[in-house]
């Protein structure tokens, strides 16, 4: 009797202790700790790759006050360098998007007035030079942008007053400060400001943000060859794969985007409250896979870019006076190790 009674007391503790291991499965990813940015810590700035090199602009301080200038970053000796101040006015919640070897950065909002106008920076000469070509839209903040091939691709956002759903396309012309601008398909789930996005391959993919309704959960692809946006993804508990548990955590506002080895990733960013999950899309099988979360303090307004297969997340804020100068690099395929900063 004693026998039977431990053989299943053993099975009970084994069944529990497989449960629960199941429950506590470790999430892969790791997040390192790069260090300081150079420049003052600030939130809701912009940041571009040209090149070997990435840059930061924009943004404002904890004293609320917009900034303008420019920083460029070498990864090969892990340095900052200022470069020549964005010469028109100070502002935050821009766009800014690399092209043909030069960036485009533009629209925005200094706490009274919102913009649409552009400015070309050329790393070669650290010059800025004016688009002289006017956005077509109207002027605007927290929209979205992004490069496939050599064509930028801008739309979303506020004017202030309500959501935004209108996307335009920027070719660049030969000389300095030409391009135009072409409207393009509208983004066709409902307007929205503060959404993510990310390319791979020849498609912009969008999600997230906050709508009129609240935090949309639709995912879509853009398609420049077609001029067509097409839903992937609902991006709820509903769908009907046994991998979508936690998909009710992937929607959110201002959070921060990359692409490594062809997946992208999501980070912070806001819903009801502040968010560290970090998750990974992959294209080819149309599923989001948790990864390990960000490992300090939460953040929205950060600045997110890739740079030769490697993602990277620095600055943003918390509430209403926090800001960040901490930078970090995310490696999708280590194992967390908390200690590794």
């Amino acid at each position: 009797m004693r026998i039977r009674n431990f053989c299943l007391l053993l099975m009970a503790f084994t069944v529990i202790t497989s449960c629960g291991s199941d429950e506590e499965e470790e999430l892969i990813g790791n997040w390192t700790t790069l260090g300081s940015f150079d420049g003052a810590a600030r939130g809701d700035a912009t940041g571009f790759v040209i090149g070997e090199n990435a840059y930061i602009c924009l943004g404002y301080n904890a004293k609320a006050t917009a900034l303008k200038d420019l920083w460029q970053y070498n990864p090969g000796n892990k340095t900052w360098q200022q470069k020549a101040d964005f010469p028109g006015e100070a502002r935050y919640a821009s766009v800014s998007f690399s092209a043909g070897g030069k960036a485009y950065v533009g629209l925005g909002f200094d706490g009274k007035v919102a913009y649409k106008d552009f400015w070309e920076y050329d790393p070669q000469t650290d010059v800025w030079t004016k688009v002289e070509n006017e956005f077509p839209g109207v002027e605007r903040y927290y929209a979205v942008a992004e490069v496939v091939g050599n064509t930028g691709y801008v739309g979303t956002g506020t004017d202030g007053g309500s959501p935004l759903k209108d996307f335009w396309s920027f070719t660049p012309g030969n000389t300095p400060g030409s391009g135009t601008w072409t409207q393009i398909a509208s983004y066709e789930g409902s307007k929205r400001a503060g959404a993510s996005v990310f390319v791979i391959g020849s498609y912009l993919y969008l999600l997230g943000g906050t709508a009129n309704d609240g935090n949309p959960v639709d995912m879509q692809r853009y398609d420049p060859s077609r001029d067509q946006w097409d839903k992937v993804l609902d991006l709820r508990n509903t769908d009907l794969t046994s991998d979508d548990d936690k998909y009710d955590n992937i929607p959110r506002t201002n959070a921060s985007t990359f692409v490594i080895n062809g997946k992208g990733y999501i980070t912070l960013g806001q819903k009801t409250m502040a968010l560290s999950s970090t998750y990974e899309y992959n294209p080819s099988t149309n599923l989001w896979t948790e990864r390990t979360p960000f490992s300090k303090s939460t953040r929205s307004y950060a600045v997110s870019f890739s740079l030769n297969n490697r993602g990277f997340v620095m600055t943003g804020r918390s509430g209403t006076s926090t800001r960040f100068d901490d930078f970090f690099e995310f490696h999708p395929s280590d194992a967390n190790n908390e200690y590794d900063d």
